[in-house]
């Protein structure tokens, strides 16, 4: 059929589209093929060839798909640049009938309501009518069909990778932040992942890393800009203790502990555990950041209330006690830039000096957690294959759960208390606020505020700050 529309005079202004689905290339060979292809066909019908359409890399099965090329190409047929399209097959335009259905009111409006030539739909198989009823149930019969093996494609190609997964085998097109796309650890990003761990449990929010991050020309996994929920969801991936996780789901073996990942991760389980606690949200609790450096760490030395930072010029601030109302004296405040030099001299002469490292012991009841870990997989395996009843085994998996809860804790908290100092005296001016609040906090547990001796004689008194302090100074 050489010519669809006899009432125009006009050649047809046809598109050539191309699709492909799933490719990390930039421009994929079956783009270039089913071009190839296309644009003899619509040369021999005696159209015209607007520009190419083409969408790599995008699936036209999966709704949340936005396929670029194919709604510029909509767009321009319903702005009359254009009066149809033509493919390699039907599926590489619909796997959809949600499109189809737009397609078919575009060309019905079009050629009906408009009064253009009857728009085409061009394939080297056949040729579709979408303003002819039984076109159109042609067109439906065949997307339905598309769709349906799209659907039982996914579901073996997600049984697949599910199966590999519980094997400890993961594949994954977008690999995290510190893996190369084999899977494995990338040692530059790995190095970076492991410090903003350490940063987290010394106190830095996420969105304070992610501002380091883009200063140092950091990225996503994809190149994208870094914010602080993109740090946060990184650190709290199953994947970084090296499990396995399909889809969201953390794989459990039969014996009830996580699945590992044969390519492996970068901390261990437990640690894992307590960063994810460490960074929990909770709705309505945002943390703020601070102002002043030491407003974390201040007491008042007569009521022990906490001190806060007080405003009182453009470049000069105390710290007061808070008012009786809040809880404090309103008794004791003192100069805060004096305060902070001082506090800052002390810090530096402490990271100066050379520090030991510290013995960190295990986790003493991490065997006894395993042990009840083991057994409540062990009881849900006998109720599974009936040799024990529900009403024996889950009064016994309440109890375990209860002590396993305990002991989660306890490992939790254990590892929250390996802080290391993260930075050396010649960087202090160069960190942020928070990183020097966390350098502060594995010094110092508070400075108590003494009261002046002469509170109205104007006179800074470094003696009054009594640091208490989390290390040995010596």
């Amino acid at each position: 059929m050489s010519r669809i529309n006899k009432e125009s005079n006009s050649p047809l202004r046809v598109s050539p589209y191309a699709r492909i689905s799933d490719t990390d290339e930039e421009r994929a060979p079956g783009i270039d093929r089913q071009l190839r292809t296309v644009h003899p066909l619509v040369a021999s019908r005696d159209a015209v060839l607007t520009r190419d359409y083409t969408d790599n890399d995008k699936s036209a099965y999966k709704p949340e798909v936005f396929r670029d090329d194919f709604e510029a190409w909509l767009r321009d047929f319903i702005a009359d640049k254009n009066d149809g399209i033509a493919a390699w097959d039907l599926d590489r335009i619909f796997r959809q009938n949600t499109d189809l259905e737009r397609v078919i009111k575009a060309y019905c409006d079009a050629h009906v309501k408009q009064k253009r030539p009857k728009p085409v739909l061009w394939l080297p198989s056949m040729t579709l009518d979408l303003t002819d009823p039984d076109g159109q149930t042609i067109a439906r019969m065949l997307v339905a069909v598309a769709n349906q093996s799209s659907a039982k494609t996914v579901k073996r190609v997600t049984d697949f990778y599910r199966d590999e997964a519980l094997k400890g085998n993961v594949y994954s097109n977008y690999p995290a932040f510190y893996r190369n796309k084999d899977g494995s650890i990338n040692d530059k990003k790995g190095a970076i992942t492991l410090k903003a761990i350490e940063d987290v449990f010394a106190g830095v929010r996420p969105t304070a890393l992610a501002d380091e991050w883009r200063t140092k020309g950091i990225t996503t996994a994809r190149g994208g800009r870094v914010t602080g929920e993109t740090v946060r969801r990184i650190l709290i991936h199953p994947g970084i203790a090296g499990l396995a996780v399909y889809r969201k789901e953390l794989l459990i073996g039969e014996d009830g502990k996580p699945i590992k990942r044969r390519d492996g991760g970068l901390i261990d389980e437990t640690t894992w555990r307590a960063l994810c606690k460490e960074l929990e949200t909770k709705p309505g609790r945002r943390r703020k950041p601070t102002k002043g450096l030491l407003s974390k760490f201040l007491r008042c030395g007569l009521c022990g209330s906490r001190m806060v930072r007080t405003r009182k010029t453009d470049t000069y601030f105390t710290y007061s006690c808070q008012s009786v109302d809040a809880g404090g004296c309103a008794r004791v405040a003192i100069s805060g830039p004096k305060l902070d030099k001082q506090i800052t001299a002390l810090v530096l002469a402490y990271l100066n000096q050379p520090i030991e490292e510290i013995e960190e012991k295990p986790f003493e009841g991490q065997a006894r957690l395993d042990e009840v870990t083991a057994k409540i997989a062990e009881l849900m395996t006998a109720y599974r294959t009936g040799a024990m009843s529900g009403s024996i085994v889950f009064a016994t998996i309440k109890e375990l759960e209860n002590e396993q809860k305990v002991l989660q804790f306890q490992a939790v908290k254990h590892v929250r208390m390996k802080r290391k100092v993260t930075t050396a005296a010649d960087e202090w001016d160069h960190i942020g606020l928070e990183r020097q609040q966390a350098i502060i906090g594995e010094i110092f547990e508070v400075f108590a505020i003494m009261p002046a001796s002469n509170p109205k004689g104007g006179v800074y008194e470094a003696e009054r700050a009594k640091p208490v302090w989390r290390r040995s100074p010596e």
